[in-house]
């Protein structure tokens, strides 16, 4: 019974995840849309700046089939809030495409429930410190009667984690994390700076469980980090070369 229950429950969670995945993807493609019908914004050949944000953190764990007489993870709310900050630089390829680099790092925490065979509970939280080092392509626009250009990017992401996890070795987590964006923003000047209000979706692609037979190990399978963030970009004055 307790293994039918955990088996419809985590189908009905990752359905819930594929619908999400689904709309985010829908809203940059429609973004994506709306920007290919504008005419091309000119843009500098390079600018700089930094970035500061909100993260809302999901922690995605593939749970195991229940087993009679050993520890499980039950089904939990794994969303977990943070801050992140950094600085970028920023080359034109083309007239409406630019590469983004970037340096930063962000602060996060998940809260894991781990239950025994014989009911208790155990609570821990593990802290993630983010090195990020973003690549992203920028396609931008200037919209038509409004003095603002929208703004799309995709690419991709490298972190490692610096912080030391977690309270406890109940399951071990790599530090290292991949992913790959998909983003929408908007470009408004005031003076000669710029400032960019972006939303942007990071869908993890590596598997974080690090397996050393720990005692909940055999109840978790993969383990990915999804993250959605809403962040300011703010543009130095800009220098031509």
């Amino acid at each position: 019974m307790w293994a039918l229950f955990a088996k419809e429950t985590s189908l009905q969670r990752i359905a819930v995840q594929i619908s999400m995945k689904k709309i985010v993807f829908a809203v940059w493609l429609f973004s994506a849309t709306g920007l290919f019908s504008q005419q091309a914004a000119d843009s500098q050949s390079f600018s700089y700046g930094f970035v500061a944000g909100a993260e809302l953190q999901t922690l995605n764990i593939q749970q195991q089939p229940l087993q009679s007489g050993r520890p499980f993870i039950p089904n939990q709310n794994l969303t977990g809030t943070g801050a992140s900050l950094g600085m970028w630089a920023q080359w034109r390829v083309f007239s409406a495409l630019e590469v983004r680099q970037g340096l930063q790092i962000s602060l996060l925490s998940n809260a894991i429930r781990f239950e025994t065979p014989d009911g208790q509970t155990q609570r821990d939280r593990y802290h993630f410190a983010d090195l990020e080092l973003p690549l992203h392509f920028v396609l931008s626009n200037q919209l038509q009667h409004l003095p603002a250009k929208a703004l799309i990017l995709f690419g991709g992401r490298a972190s490692w984690n610096l912080a030391d996890g977690r309270s406890s070795a109940a399951l071990n987590l790599l530090p290292e994390r991949f992913a790959v964006d998909l983003g929408i923003g908007a470009g408004f000047h005031i003076g000669n700076w710029s400032i960019q209000p972006e939303l942007m979706y990071s869908y993890g692609l590596n598997n974080l469980h690090d397996f050393q037979n720990s005692p909940y190990d055999w109840a978790a399978g993969r383990v990915l980090r999804d993250r959605l963030s809403l962040r300011v970009v703010v543009s130095l004055p800009e220098i031509e070369r």
